[in-house]
């Protein structure tokens, strides 16, 4: 029950199904995700667990540091109801959200059950835009414009590569038959970032699979002739402006780079307190209000967006999230490794990794710092560290408590020599019952 009711919270978070299919809307499904969430966690809430998962790694306690910076400078926000509304209605619902997956995956079940709802949400999203696709730039829902679409096929077309390498030919077949179609719905959005990260997201994959060479062929192959088959002349000339210094974005005052120039300069006057959550928009129009030819524009950005909402406490919270959890994606794929066994969480790794890549080039161009699918990221990368702890058996697990928060968790007197000998890598059995039962 938990993952099924974590699973309708990923496609409807992510898929935005109550959009794709008018027919869901009375059904207030957002609601009923959040409330049979809440629920089910209340009833199956294992605070050991999700305790212990909070302590082996930094980036739960960085989401609440953002949530925490965000109401914090409510007051101070340019538009502070706005800012409260933001919250209540994005970011509060993307933390709630985070929790219940790390609640949620406590195995590989459950981590295999989230990561195909999110590869569902993806194929839902193409499937559906290109089924009624009638030429120009794809979009589809009221939330995904074209750019975001993009966005979002870039973030998963990692993972249905390196998953189409386990299990049997049906899995195969799907994990290909998605590829192609993220590829193809990447495409028909004719997003310039899109492409970017397309490009990226191949190269490194590609990187990756250096010592694959027949793989490489292949792939490059099936790449190639997907974009010879879908993309037009038209997309090539419009992908041909990227570095085009007659284009708008690097001429107009409302291009993107004359964008992000004052978004710069609104970061260095707002060092500590920012403009408040999701106000980059209004402190943009702020500038030049009264003024003809302008537009209240969003940052494009989601380094910037966030750095000029929340200051350079948010953006270093940001960034800190991203690095680590990259940096721990990269140390569970180590051979030999706890995964090496269970070849659909080593393919999960290797797949959130790049997927990572993919988020990062493609929030060089949207505002997607508060993106669902950042904090369904975090979640998974943070579960997936935990169950290759618990993998490694019980010693592994006290190791990383005892390093994370030697003190918290000690509450006898001989805890001091438990401490002492877990640093030369002896973990005694002293101080067990005290970890566990904190």
């Amino acid at each position: 029950m938990s993952v099924l009711a974590a699973g309708l919270l990923i496609l409807v978070s992510i898929g935005r199904v109550q959009e794709l299919f008018p027919a869901l809307i009375p059904l207030r499904l957002g609601f009923i995700a959040l409330v049979l969430n809440l629920l089910v966690m209340l009833a199956t809430l294992d605070v050991r667990d999700l305790g212990f998962k909070m302590r082996i790694l930094p980036l739960p306690k960085l989401v609440l540091a953002i949530l925490g910076l965000a109401v914090i400078t409510v007051p101070f926000s340019v538009w502070p109801g706005n800012s409260l509304q933001f919250i209540m209605d994005s970011l509060a619902r993307s933390v709630f959200a985070f929790f219940v997956f790390l609640h949620v995956m406590k195995e590989e079940r459950a981590i295999k059950g989230l990561v195909w709802a999110g590869l569902l949400s993806a194929f839902l999203l193409g499937f559906t835009g290109l089924f009624g696709y009638a030429g120009g730039r794809l979009q589809v829902s009221a939330t995904y414009d074209p750019n975001d679409l993009a966005y979002i096929m870039n973030c998963f077309i990692p993972f249905a590569y390196f998953l189409s390498k386990t299990g049997g030919k049906l899995n195969k077949v799907f994990c290909y038959v998605l590829l192609g179609l993220m590829v193809v719905t990447v495409i028909s959005t004719a997003s310039r970032g899109g492409f970017v990260g397309l490009v990226s997201v191949f190269t490194i994959i590609l990187f990756k699979e250096k010592q694959h060479k027949l793989k490489i062929l292949v792939l490059s192959a099936f790449v190639g002739l997907i974009a010879m088959s879908f993309a037009g002349p038209e997309y090539w000339q419009r992908m041909g402006t990227i570095f085009d210094q007659n284009d708008y974005n690097y001429e107009a005052g409302t291009g993107r780079i004359e964008l992000w120039k004052r978004g710069i300069g609104m970061m260095i006057d707002n060092p500590i307190i920012g403009v408040g959550i999701g106000q980059y928009r209004v402190a943009e129009g702020l500038q030049h209000l009264g003024e003809s030819g302008w537009k209240w524009s969003t940052a494009h950005n989601s380094y910037l967006q966030i750095g000029v909402d929340l200051a350079l406490p948010g953006l270093i919270a940001y960034l800190l999230m991203i690095v680590k959890s990259v940096a721990v994606a990269r140390k569970l794929q180590a051979s030999p490794g706890p995964f090496d066994s269970t070849p659909f969480l080593a393919a999960t790794t290797r797949g959130l990794e790049v997927g990572f890549y993919g988020y990062c080039v493609c929030s060089i161009f949207l505002s997607q710092a508060y993106s669902p699918v950042l904090f369904y990221f975090l979640a998974l990368v943070t579960a997936l560290y935990s169950v290759s702890l618990k993998m490694q058996g019980s010693e592994a697990q006290e190791k990383v408590v005892v390093k994370s928060s030697p003190h918290a968790c000690m509450r006898r007197p001989d805890a001091q020599s438990y401490v002492k000998n877990s640093t030369f890598g002896v973990v005694s059995k002293v101080a067990e019952t005290e970890i566990y039962r904190e």
